[in-house]
């Protein structure tokens, strides 16, 4: 069965539009997948952003822990040797620090993750 010039020539037509198209999706889809990847570096420096204001954040607390809450145990600590005797004061005022010390990190903790929920939601 010979096949004529013109319905090889359509054949071929046909063959081509049809590579065409194959390539204008995957021109389509290499679009979409530089977009989102875009989007994922944009997503990731947020990310390392917050990160590294959470570090900033309870470096910052740990050095107040250190300075304020180490101070006032040991002005408790002072306090108690100066008077020469053990007082329940002295105790209940050296719980009292470190009750307010841990209360400090607990809620320096919480606006942490609150700041960083806040900064990775927008």
């Amino acid at each position: 069965m010979n096949i004529s010039l013109i319905e090889q020539l359509d054949t071929i037509r046909i063959a081509i539009n049809e590579i065409m198209n194959t390539c204008s999706r995957i021109t389509i889809d290499i679009s979409e997948s530089s977009r989102v990847a875009q989007n994922a570096v944009v997503d990731v420096a947020a990310a390392e952003r917050a990160v590294d204001e959470a570090e900033r954040v309870l470096r910052d607390a740990e050095r107040l822990l250190k300075t304020d809450g180490q101070d006032a145990l040991q002005q408790a600590a002072d306090k108690q040797r100066e008077l020469g005797y053990q007082s329940n004061r002295m105790t209940e005022i050296s719980r009292e620090a470190r009750q307010l010390a841990d209360r400090f990190v607990g809620s320096t903790i919480h606006a942490v993750v609150l700041n960083l929920s806040s900064f990775l939601s927008s």
